[in-house]
C-alpha cells in the first residue's frame, strides 16, 4: 500500500507540474524510511499472531493429540458421560499441519528481518567507509596542494608558508 501510494503521490506530480518535473521520490518501490518501518513492524506483528496461535493451541488442546473419548460431567448432563470426537486423527493431522506452517512463517519472517537489518547495517557501514576514503583523499589531495604551493613559493623565492587547516566531521 505505501508504494502504491507513492506511486500515486509520483503521478499526481507530474499531472500537476508537467512530465519533466522534479521527482519526488528517486525509486518508489525501494524500502526505505517509513516503508521500511512499516514493514519491519508488520513482520513483528505477524510473528506475534502466529507465535501467540501456535502457543494458544498448544494450551488449549494440552499438546497436539487429540483423544477420542473424553469424560465429561458438565451440564446439561445428569453424571459422567462418554463424548467421542469424531475424526481426531484427521484433526490432528489438519492441526499438526497448520502448527508446523504457523512455526516455518515465523522462522521465515525472522530470517527476513535478520536480512533487512544486516543489508542496512552494510548499507550504512559501506557508506561510512566511502565517506572516510572522500575524506582521506581529499585531505592527500590537500596535501598534494600544499606541496604544490610550496614548490611554487621556492620557485619564486618566498618562503611564505600559508596556514593550512582539515576540519573532518
Amino acid at each position: 500500500m505505501h508504494v502504491a501510494y507513492r506511486e500515486d503521490r509520483e503521478r499526481k506530480n507530474q499531472l500537476k507540474y508537467g512530465e519533466n518535473c522534479k521527482r519526488l521520490y528517486p525509486n518508489t518501490g525501494k524500502k526505505r524510511g517509513g516503508l521500511w518501518w512499516t514493514y519491519i513492524l508488520t513482520l513483528v506483528f505477524k510473528i506475534g499472531v502466529d507465535a501467540t496461535f501456535v502457543f494458544l493451541v498448544y494450551h488449549m488442546y494440552e499438546g497436539y493429540s487429540f483423544p477420542s473419548l473424553i469424560k465429561c460431567a458438565q451440564d446439561p448432563c445428569p453424571n459422567t458421560v462418554d463424548c467421542f470426537i469424531s475424526r481426531p486423527t484427521e484433526k490432528r493431522i489438519f492441526t499438526i499441519f497448520m502448527v508446523v506452517t504457523s512455526l516455518a512463517c515465523i522462522l521465515l519472517s525472522f530470517f527476513e528481518i535478520l536480512y533487512l537489518v544486516g543489508k542496512r547495517c552494510h548499507e550504512f557501514l559501506s557508506s561510512a567507509h566511502h565517506s572516510r576514503q572522500v575524506i582521506t583523499h581529499s585531505m592527500s589531495s590537500g596535501s598534494k596542494l600544499m606541496e604544490a604551493n610550496a614548490l611554487k613559493s621556492a620557485e619564486q623565492g618566498t618562503t611564505k608558508k600559508t596556514p593550512y587547516y582539515v576540519v573532518v566531521s
